[in-house]
């Protein structure tokens, strides 16, 4: 029952999208193809507004800065900052997917001796106003998400999520998520565990473009 609704919710979006695609393609006064249900003024409105909400934007635009190929180095403190950091090298690769909706990282590196791979995604949530990401490796069975907003003057991107902690039995630990630009080719990004103290960094990835 469950999987009909889900596919019936598919195919009224795919029919709503088909719809609004014809009126912000046509004139008001014309017929809706054969087979697609008359929509009133306001519900044409609707499908406007809508389909302005699928389009790639400004924020989407700005992502672009991270296609390309990345060189990273990964800092680790597992007992906390003040620690000695753990350090590890890798590589990154952003591409843009989606008609530039979203920006993709295949990330491969090491950590603790083995081998780390990792995938992500990250776009711009014009409904929410919000940037969006989500990230998901060999080391793990848990899909992260996150979402946040970006500095209108610095440019930092800041972002929360929650992220288990099964060798602590801790479930749903809030965590940030900051990404700085600092040049052209050199970004950063870190992890902030907010459950142990509002500037306990955890992990610290930073990226230079390779030319």
């Amino acid at each position: 029952m469950h999987a009909k609704k889900s596919w019936i919710a598919v195919l009224t979006v795919g029919v709503c999208i088909a719809a609004a695609s014809h009126v912000l393609s046509q004139e008001k006064t014309e017929k809706p193809p054969e087979g697609m249900p008359a929509m009133s003024a306001q519900d044409m409105a609707r499908m406007q507004e809508y389909m302005k909400l699928t389009q790639p934007g400004e924020a989407h635009e700005r992502l672009q800065y991270y296609i390309g190929t990345w060189d990273t180095v990964t800092k680790m403190w597992m007992g906390g900052p003040g620690s000695q950091a753990m350090e590890s090298k890798g590589t990154s690769t952003y591409t843009s997917v989606l008609g530039g909706r979203w920006v993709m990282e295949e990330h491969t590196g090491t950590m603790m001796g083995m081998t780390y791979l990792g995938k992500g995604m990250m776009g711009y949530d014009n409904y929410k106003n919000l940037y969006v990401g989500t990230w998901y490796s060999n080391m793990s069975t848990e899909m992260l998400q996150m979402a946040g907003m970006r500095h209108p003057k610095t440019g930092v991107v800041t972002m929360y999520g929650r992220m288990d902690e099964p060798q602590l039995n801790v479930h749903g630990r809030t965590v940030k998520y900051v990404t700085k630009q600092t040049d052209a080719d050199h970004f950063t990004f870190e992890i902030i565990d907010l459950h142990a103290g509002d500037n306990y960094k955890v992990i610290e990835l930073s990226y230079t473009r390779r030319k």
